[in-house]
């Protein structure tokens, strides 16, 4: 080492102190330091070897010497910055910090070039948490190194701690243009923004280091977390899946997917409650999402959330709910725990509503659903439940003043599911009203807020059947884009157990109505079922509905198997039927209610037919066949179905009377009252303006005729009594002509006080045409354009009595006119008229199955030789197999 500055004193004091700086430079700290005392006892303030025997007893251990030396260094000769530096040091090593950032700053203002000062002071005042002299000794040292990228990135550090969160941006940003690698100084600065309230910036600088540094996860968190705030739920789920793609067990991520998944299945729910078993709310909301989809998974998921939580209202809620909704035992009990939990909850006084409703005990659930309004009058959940608890109970003019007001209450934006849930049921009421243009612009309004809600769809195609103001091709189109409205379905290969045309069929059956109410199983699919022939046909039975009764037992005990797969969802549907190698899955619903039409779209089977109880196209390219006959799919009807047409010779439909106490009267009604008695027991649906304008003036052609009406409601004096007598009135037809009934617990009852019934035109009765005839009693019908006004056609022909089936109003008239005044006439049609219905084809249960049969079989053939569904007709006596 060399003096600072030629030394003061005697000649022998600066040869001992070159001496010293010999010794001190070769590592001969002993004997410098001897040397340093020598030249100190002869020149005390000798600045140099002050300075630098200071800093030999700092490096032999006596930093507090050192220190004190190197500071009368100072004051001997203040102006040398090495001085100030080197006691910047020792203060360091002593932890004196301040000391030392204050050394560093006057060694700086004597050497203002030097860059290190700068950071030296910087790093001490660090040490100290003192942001703002932090920043400012940087700046100095970026002013003397402007391109010092780790300089920039400490400075940011320093605004940043010291809550400056732009400028701090800035400098980071600078940091990042100076050394595009320096991954730190890129998340920092992103950081800052976030810090700042710039979400959009920071998401930006993250997302460019995401690029940057693609196998770095922070960055992807934050894109994660801000897109959170944002409200951009979709970038947040991509954000978490790429991080997940790093990260497989990232909590953050997964509970992203999960939280935020729409999907039918919650696959990310459900792997985040295998990552967190014990976090309650979780496994709540997982449960949430799968009630009614898996309800079964879904009533674990509650028991599993109450055993963590056994206070939880929420999951003694869910749990009642679910265990409703299977036909468990304890689901009242589980629901009014719950309330007792959180007496003022109106939501869970709402789910101790749904729940007795679903276990069958109506009063109860409006006398909750009612408790929940008073809890919270402007629920739309509320006034849900009670318009849908108002429609369950066959009143549905009085469902529609709730399920209006929930549809006003209902926020578009928070509630989109409200919303369109009021809409769809406000949709059933007016369908039910027969107000068919109005239920259909109430359902296209709930597609709007929720248009992949394949109930809902399902229900507009069923009430746009019924519609005659509607384009037949609209209709079908409309029909045609039920399954674009469906999810991706995955492409699963068929397990089939060989390819053998002749073998025996393996036929599965999928219906909600394997029951005697409320739908037509008993009548038309019970006899299709007994009378399979065991040689070569197996039967399976899926039954989609969780109500049981008398006539179930029969069917299970018809089926060769049997399945109840109301609880299951789609996938775990489809799963079952691959399982049982069905061959051929035969649709006995359509869009009717409780339909699984989304499991059919997957196609189980090989083969998938429709039976058309729906009277339509199905509308799915999956469903090959539907069966028709000639009359109710004449040529030229081909082009409004998606399936192919397999016309059976003789009826498309079997009828198997129930059993009753009543038989058809010996002499017409007409003999006791003195006047003509017509009748219609149809759903009320279809009792639309045409028809009610059309029976209006048979009756007005008839003075002295009455007419009766009866189905669900009737005959109470309520809305839906109102809405008929004045709609009859408005074409001058008094109340005294009219008589409405309610349904009796025997539906053939009142067919023993009726002389005529009366077919609904464009929409035709089913079951009613079959139950009429049955006993005894003639039906006018008129034949329609579309499938649902040809079922007279077909079901009266196969009895022989075509001549009721008329084309147009004026041969309806004249053909009524005749029934009501010849008496000749009416008696003809009524004689022995339930034994030519046994004899007819109509009521020949072997010869139908045999035709549905060999129907089957040939569809098998074509299958079995690899080509394509065709249309064919079914010859007359077609041999088994």
């Amino acid at each position: 080492m060399k003096p600072n500055h030629r030394p003061t004193g005697t000649a022998d004091a600066q040869a001992l102190l070159t001496r010293a700086v010999t010794l001190h430079q070769a590592g001969q700290l002993a004997e410098a330091a001897t040397l340093y005392d020598q030249v100190l006892k002869r020149l005390p303030k000798q600045a140099d070897a002050l300075h630098l025997s200071g800093l030999i007893k700092a490096q032999t251990g006596a930093v507090a010497e050192g220190i004190e030396r190197i500071r009368q260094a100072v004051k001997a000769d203040p102006r040398q910055p090495i001085f100030h530096a080197n006691l910047g040091r020792l203060l360091e090593a002593a932890e004196r910090w301040e000391d030392a950032a204050r050394a560093f700053r006057d060694a700086a203002r004597l050497a203002p070039l030097d860059p290190s000062l700068p950071r030296l002071e910087a790093a001490a005042w660090t040490r100290l948490g003192r942001h703002g002299p932090v920043a400012q000794a940087l700046r100095r040292a970026m002013m003397l190194e402007p391109a010092d990228a780790e300089n920039a990135a400490a400075l940011g550090d320093a605004l940043y701690d010291g809550g400056l969160f732009l400028p701090a941006a800035a400098w980071y940003g600078r940091a990042a243009v100076l050394e595009p690698r320096r991954i730190l100084a890129a998340f920092n600065r992103g950081a800052a923004l976030r810090d700042a309230g710039r979400p959009d910036g920071a998401l930006a600088a993250f997302r460019a280091l995401a690029d940057l540094a693609p196998q770095m996860a922070e960055p992807l968190e934050q894109c994660m977390e801000i897109r959170h705030g944002l409200g951009d739920d979709a970038g947040a789920r991509a954000a978490a899946r790429r991080l997940l793609t790093l990260v497989p067990g990232h909590m953050a991520a997964v509970r992203t997917l999960g939280i935020a998944e729409t999907c039918p299945d919650p696959l990310w729910l459900a792997r985040l409650v295998r990552l967190d078993p014990m976090a309650e709310e979780v496994v709540l909301a997982l449960a949430g999402r799968l009630y009614g989809l898996r309800t079964v998974v879904a009533e674990r998921l509650y028991r599993h959330a109450l055993a963590l939580a056994p206070a939880s209202g929420l999951a003694l809620s869910g749990l009642g709910l679910a265990r409703a909704a299977l036909g468990l035992e304890g689901a009242g009990r589980m629901v009014l725990r719950a309330v007792r939990v959180a007496p003022g909850d109106a939501a869970l006084a709402a789910n101790a509503g749904s729940a007795f409703q679903l276990a069958l005990q109506p009063d109860a659930a409006l006398s909750w659903h009612r408790r929940a309004l008073v809890l919270k009058p402007d629920d739309a959940a509320a006034w849900i439940n009670v318009g849908t608890h108002r429609l369950n109970a066959n009143a549905a003019e009085e469902a529609i003043p709730p399920l209006d007001r929930a549809r006003r209450l209902a926020d578009p934006e928070r509630d989109p599911g409200q919303l369109a849930l009021a809409n769809s049921n406000l949709g059933v009421a007016w369908m039910a009203l027969g107000l068919h243009g109005e239920a259909v612009a109430a359902f296209r309004a709930a597609l709007d807020r929720a248009p992949d809600d394949a109930a809902i769809r399902s229900n507009m195609l069923f009430c746009l059947c019924f519609d005659d103001r509607a384009d037949p091709a609209e209709v079908f189109r409309e029909h045609r884009a039920f399954e674009r409205h469906l999810p991706p379905l995955p492409a699963v290969p068929l397990a089939v157990e060989e390819r053998d045309p002749e073998r025996i069929l393996r036929v599965g059956y999928l219906s909600p109505d394997f029951q005697r109410y409320p739908g037509p199983g008993y009548h038309f699919l019970l006899p299709l079922i007994e009378g399979h022939d065991r040689g070569r046909v197996e039967v399976t039975c899926y039954h989609n509905d969780r109500s049981r009764d008398a006539t179930t037992e029969r069917f299970q005990t018809a089926a060769d198997r049997w399945r109840d797969v109301a609880a299951l969802s789609d996938g775990e549907l489809d799963r079952r039927i691959r399982e049982d190698r069905i061959d051929i899955l035969v649709d006995a619903g359509g869009h009717m209610s409780r339909n699984r039409m989304p499991l059919v779209a997957r196609r189980p089977a090989p083969l998938q037919v429709s039976l058309p109880l729906y009277p339509n196209t199905t509308g799915l390219g999956a469903v090959d066949y539907q069966i028709a006959d000639p009359r109710l799919a004449p040529p030229g009807t081909d082009a409004l179905h998606v399936e192919k047409l397999i016309r059976l010779p003789g009826c498309v439909l079997c009828y198997r009377p129930a059993e009753s106490g009543f038989a058809p009267t010996a002499r017409p009604p007409v003999e006791r009252n003195g006047h003509v008695t017509f009748g219609s027991f149809n759903n009320i649906t279809k009792v639309n303006a045409a028809t009610i304008a059309l029976w209006a003036r048979l009756l007005a052609a008839v003075p002295a005729a009455k007419l009766v009406l009866k189905w669900r409601g009737l005959g109470v004096g309520g809305g839906a009594d109102r809405r008929l007598l004045a709609a009859f009135a408005r074409h001058g037809i008094g109340a005294a002509r009219l008589e409405l009934r309610g349904i009796t617990p025997d539906p053939y009852q009142d067919y023993t006080t009726i002389d005529v019934a009366l077919d609904p035109v464009f929409a035709n009765g089913g079951t009613t045409i079959c139950d009429a005839l049955w006993m005894g009693v003639p039906v006018l019908n008129q034949s329609g354009p579309t499938k649902i006004g040809r079922w007279g056609a077909t079901l009266l022909a196969a009895v022989g009595m075509g001549e009721l089936v008329t084309p147009y109003d004026e041969a309806y008239l004249a053909q009524g006119l005749r029934l009501a005044t010849d008496r000749a006439f009416l008696d003809a049609q009524r004689d022995g008229l339930r034994e030519r219905m046994r004899r007819s084809a109509l009521m020949d249960e072997p010869g139908y199955a045999r035709a549905v049969e060999a129907g089957y079989r040939m569809a098998w053939r074509r299958w079995c030789a690899g080509l394509p569904p065709v249309a064919f007709d079914v010859a007359e006596g077609a041999e088994r197999g």
